[in-house]
């Protein structure tokens, strides 16, 4: 269909974006694309899909100096364009005085966040939370106090601060430190009002250790797994059920087979069945454990606790595991074959502990790094590895029969801003496209996002559609000029100005052609229209206007 010169004139374009030209995210490794690159340090990044392709993503931002430390937050949407104020929406602050962790999870229609602060230098005092709705927007009229440093208690450690929620309540895990003893685990549960279920300070559990790492049950309870951290040092595991009630009388030995070593490396997460599993590298000799406890005690791998998953001599490191249908992975740092430093391998077992790939596990780096910091996530049937190697930061795709999807040791997201702890966070789409979140070294908190195809967000490509709109302002409807010259649908969707997707609609007509929405139930604004393909990217503005 041909339009007039005439319509053409009244037409406002969109912001279109061919993968030849420069989007929001970065098709470039070389170029970092910066969620926030405000003044001072940022860092503590938790991060989340918005069920749209885009994500939402939360940090401890120090830019205000002694003025206190705050929270920011970023609603990115699936192009990387910011739905909030550039360099991040302030959503928390702590005056006069430090954030030493926070945490953020989706809950409900919105975001709940809690966050220890204390002073400069001395560490934490008090347990803060605070709901948001999708514009970032406090729910409660003040942060809701979880835990505090009163009576006996004179430190609230953060180091194991984590959310665990159900469609009624979160619980927030915690330490506190007495005074002349050793740390101890804690816990609240918090409802949808704000309220505590508990008084404050009022749980403890020694566990066997005074390092903790903790994970959702998924049945409203949690499991914990506690350490005293040195080496050789064995990790006992407890259970709480939904109502707080401890299930298991005493802690459990899941490593008698093998001690652990230091304080952060094991990490423990749970299946659909209430049970949970750790994964962790020993002292010695150094190899790669799994154990499995259920929420009664037991032990389904035998009295020794545990199995083995890499036993290649060598030490070691930075082991971390997730479950997803029934199946496990199990990624680490190996320094296997002579490797001045380490490479990435990977494993793929059942719930009962038996590999399902190659044994002691797949290579998916050889470019060996002193500190890779791999991580995964499950995409659909495929899993996404991330990792430091090669002083780069790169990808790797893995098929369910441990073949890589992308090129040999990864695909490269960025070669100048590297993260340089596990601080970041892996955040699959339901797309089949990835965005990866993290802190780099330089105390910026930064973004890449990868198609399911290998390749960051605007590779070139041959394709391209172009669209414009009309009229704009418009009162009841407006019609969106497409050409497509490829075979594929187009979505547009409309964004509210707090971020919110308000409509989405797909159009599978090829060619040049004139596509119209309704507009008679969105009030008057501002709204953010996107189109996108498989191989294009349009956004604008459009304002919605009635006599």
């Amino acid at each position: 269909m041909k339009f007039s010169l005439q319509t053409l004139i009244l037409a406002c374009m969109l912001l279109c974006f061919g993968k030849s030209a420069n989007a929001q995210f970065s098709y470039d490794s070389v170029q970092t694309f910066f969620v926030c690159n405000a003044a001072g340090t940022q860092t503590s990044v938790s991060a989340f899909s918005d069920g749209n392709g885009g994500t939402y993503s939360y940090w401890i931002d120090k830019r205000n100096g002694l003025a206190g430390s705050a929270i920011y937050g970023q609603h990115l949407d699936s192009l990387g364009f910011p739905q909030w104020t550039a360099n991040g929406k302030l959503l928390a602050t702590a005056t006069s005085k430090e954030i030493w962790n926070m945490t953020a999870v989706q809950w409900q229609s919105g975001t709940l966040i809690a966050w220890v602060q204390g002073g400069f230098g001395i560490g934490g005092d008090t347990i803060h939370c605070m709901y948001y709705d999708q514009a970032g927007v406090a729910q409660w009229s003040t942060p809701t106090v979880v835990a505090n440093k009163q009576g006996q208690i004179i430190y609230v450690d953060g180091a194991n601060l984590d959310i665990y929620t159900t469609n009624t309540n979160a619980t927030i895990t915690f330490s506190l430190v007495p005074s002349g003893g050793n740390t101890y685990f804690s816990f609240n549960k918090i409802d949808n009002t704000g309220n505590l279920s508990l008084p404050i300070n009022s749980t403890s559990y020694t566990g066997g250790g005074y390092y903790y790492h903790s994970a959702d049950d998924h049945h409203g309870g949690f499991f914990v797994a506690a350490s005293t951290g040195g080496l050789g040092a064995h990790i006992y595991v407890g259970h709480f059920d939904a109502q707080g009630n401890s299930t298991i009388s005493s802690p459990v030995d899941i490593s008698t087979v093998a001690g652990g070593r230091g304080n952060d490396q094991w990490n423990i997460f749970c299946g659909s069945d209430t049970s949970a599993y750790v994964a962790w590298d020993n002292s010695s000799p150094g190899d790669v454990h799994l154990a499995k406890i259920k929420a009664d005690g037991s032990l389904p791998y035998g009295s020794g606790g545990a199995k083995p998953v890499c036993t290649v001599p060598g030490y070691k490191a930075l082991t971390y595991g997730t479950i997803a249908n029934d199946t496990i992975y199990i990624i680490w740092a190996d320094p296997r074959q002579g490797a001045s430093n380490y490479k990435v391998y990977m494993q793929k077992l059942t719930t009962d502990g038996d590999p399902l790939w190659t044994t002691d596990g797949v290579l998916l780096s050889d470019l060996s790094n002193y500190s890779p910091y791999p991580k995964l996530a499950i995409t659909g049937n495929e899993v996404v590895a991330t990792y430091v190697s090669g002083s780069k930061f790169r990808a790797q795709q893995i098929h369910p029969d441990s073949t890589i999807g992308w090129t040999p040791n990864g695909i490269a997201m960025n070669t100048n801003n590297l993260p340089s702890t596990l601080d970041y966070v892996i955040v699959p789409s339901n797309d089949g496209s990835t965005t990866i979140i993290w802190k780099e070294s330089g105390e910026n908190i930064c973004a890449s996002r990868i198609r399911q195809n290998g390749t960051l967000t605007n590779i070139s490509s041959p394709k391209i559609t172009t669209a414009e709109i009309f009229p704009n302002p418009a009162s009841d409807h407006f019609s969106i000029l497409i050409k497509n010259s490829g075979n594929e649908k187009t979505v547009i969707r409309i964004f509210n100005s707090a971020g919110q997707v308000v409509s989405e609609q797909i159009d599978s007509e090829q060619g040049e052609h004139k596509f119209t929405v309704n507009s008679l139930k969105l009030p008057t604004g501002v709204y953010t229209v996107s189109v996108s393909g498989n191989n294009m990217n349009c956004v604008g503005r459009l304002t919605i206007v009635r006599q």
